[in-house]
């Protein structure tokens, strides 16, 4: 048994040394490479290197609801008849009951459901997004917690890149997170229920960073900054 299980483990480092640095290819069910490049797909880094004139529109949202508590993303491709595609994944707390013997990576595979949208859906859909303020310029500067709450939102449009975001606590962030949740949920057909934001105590960042040691490491919340159209991840830290 432990020889077997020192094989596994040997593989999945091999795995995890070939796929240190990659960029984003877009929504996975590898728990590793997700882990790896995580802030990329946040950022919609695929999407940006992708986007070209003549593709179809592609939209991506992720909401972030603590993220040892709950992650979710939403993957939204245009159609030719006017309607999209919208893959939607969700990791969270409760799948981490769903474990089974032959498959013991599968709570961290997450959930993923699909959904065509009909073209007045994904019209509904968008005219949700621009409500937001997502067209208005990235609010460069802006921190993003992983402890804490926030949405961040890409899409590739006619040739053009386009990103901005939302962090708890904010005047924007209370105006957009719900309505945002309650305008995609007829299209999520994912079993995990949305966790809505709620008022938490945020320690300073530089503090718990500073509270590992050497011997034991305690685990520390992701953090990125926003740029221009797009993020810059700020931890320095390979596994987030």
């Amino acid at each position: 048994m432990m020889k077997n299980f020192n094989k596994v483990l040997a593989v999945v480092l091999v795995v995890t040394a070939g796929l240190a640095g990659c960029a984003s290819q877009g929504p996975t069910d590898n728990p590793i490479r997700r882990n790896l490049t995580w802030d990329r797909y946040v950022g919609g880094d695929d999407l940006a290197r992708a986007c070209v004139p003549g593709q179809p529109a592609k939209y991506r949202l992720v909401y972030n609801a603590r993220q040892d508590d709950q992650q979710r993303s939403y993957d939204i491709t245009a159609q030719p008849d006017g309607g999209a595609m919208m893959e939607a994944r969700v990791l969270g707390r409760g799948l981490l009951n769903n474990i089974l013997i032959t498959d013991p990576l599968r709570p961290w595979n997450g959930e993923q459901a699909l959904y065509r949208l009909t073209p007045g859906e994904f019209d509904q859909l968008k005219a949700a997004i621009t409500a937001t303020g997502f067209e208005a310029p990235a609010p460069k500067g802006l921190f993003l917690r992983g402890d804490t709450f926030y949405w961040a939102a890409s899409a590739c449009r006619d040739g053009k890149f386009h990103f901005h975001a939302w962090a708890w606590p904010s005047p924007e962030f209370d105006r957009m997170a719900v309505p945002l949740l309650r305008a995609v949920a007829p299209f999520d057909k994912t079993v995990e229920k949305p966790i809505e934001p709620y008022e938490v105590a945020l320690p300073p960042y530089g503090t718990m960073l500073s509270q590992g040691t050497e011997k034991s490491m305690k685990p520390v919340p992701h953090r990125y900054i926003v740029e221009e159209n797009g993020l810059r991840y700020s931890q320095g830290i390979l596994f987030n």
